[in-house]
């Protein structure tokens, strides 16, 4: 009985998050490090289409539990820009991570949040105050440490940057979606979306892969589902604001995976670039999630 009062004390929903942010940040990387290995012998775009085809074969499952009507969705339109949005950005990641050190791809990956103010305050309307704005230049002044353009301007790079401005742009879309969709439908029809795109670049490079390729792809597929779900479940148990900085972690993933399986070095500039990203990332996470309080807290003063 001790026992188990000691071990309910240890894991507590505050530890369990944290565990949960930990294990959402090691499969990402660990995604990352097998799309690499894939894209040793298939090209980048017949990967991405495999992926997208064992994701639907993992969430068959849990729409047969819940039937069809799970997937209806309220609104085809966003749903359709969403899916293009996603196979731009899906197919400039993975073509960039086959060229790109993991360390550099994972920490241009941590612009998406910084994108993703800039894009609310262009279509949604959101108003920003001057420390937010300092905030998104302090990111992008990493993004050039990380990018090094002095050095060499690599391709990869500036795909991995686009693809992430391509994923704040989806975010943004799921998030309206939320409001008419459940998150079954938005998931599925996500995944859906990226076949026509993936199919029809893939189609132009196709080679048929062995058994072992078709597990790595899988893989891919298995850790990118893990990546959401670990995710997901940490952000039920604690705020945002207080996990973020824990993605920094996916940097040193990053750097072990690259040097142990690929001989690669990432320069010195890079954490900090890294840190500077992070850190605007995580400021501006915390003033939304402030943002949101307060408004709750208006909201809730005006009903009673």
């Amino acid at each position: 009985m001790k026992n188990k009062d000691k071990s309910s004390t240890i894991f507590t929903p505050g530890v369990l998050a944290v565990f949960f942010m930990i294990f959402s940040g090691f499969f990402a990387t660990t995604m990352h490090c097998l799309i690499r290995f894939a894209t040793e012998d298939h090209h980048p775009f017949e990967v991405a289409f495999f992926r997208t085809i064992f994701v639907l074969v993992i969430f068959f499952p849990f729409v047969a539990k819940k039937g069809l009507v799970s997937l209806k969705t309220n609104n085809a339109k966003l749903q359709t820009y969403r899916a293009i949005v996603g196979s731009i950005a899906m197919l400039c990641m993975f073509y960039g991570l086959s060229i790109t050190e993991l360390s550099k791809a994972t920490a241009l990956m941590f612009t998406v949040p910084i994108f993703a103010t800039i894009l609310a305050i262009l279509f949604l309307k959101e108003i920003v105050g001057i420390r937010r704005w300092m905030a998104m230049f302090v990111g992008f002044f990493g993004a050039l440490i990380v990018l090094r353009p002095d050095i060499e301007l690599g391709f990869g790079p500036l795909l991995i940057l686009f693809a992430s401005l391509m994923w704040s742009s989806s975010m943004l879309m799921a998030k309206i979606l939320t409001k008419t969709d459940t998150t079954l439908s938005i998931t599925f029809w996500q995944a859906a979306g990226l076949i026509p795109a993936t199919f029809l670049l893939a189609i132009q490079v196709w080679e048929w892969p062995t058994l072992y390729q078709l597990f790595l792809f899988l893989m891919v597929a298995v850790a990118g589902t893990l990546v959401h779900w670990f995710l997901n479940e940490a952000l039920k148990i604690a705020e945002i604001s207080a996990l973020l900085p824990l993605d920094y972690l996916r940097l040193i993933w990053a750097v072990t995976f690259g040097f142990i399986f690929f001989d690669e070095l990432p320069h010195a500039g890079l954490w900090l670039g890294a840190a500077l990203i992070l850190g605007a990332s995580t400021y501006i996470g915390i003033r939304q999630a402030k943002k949101k309080k307060e408004e709750l807290n208006t909201n809730t003063n005006i009903n009673i």
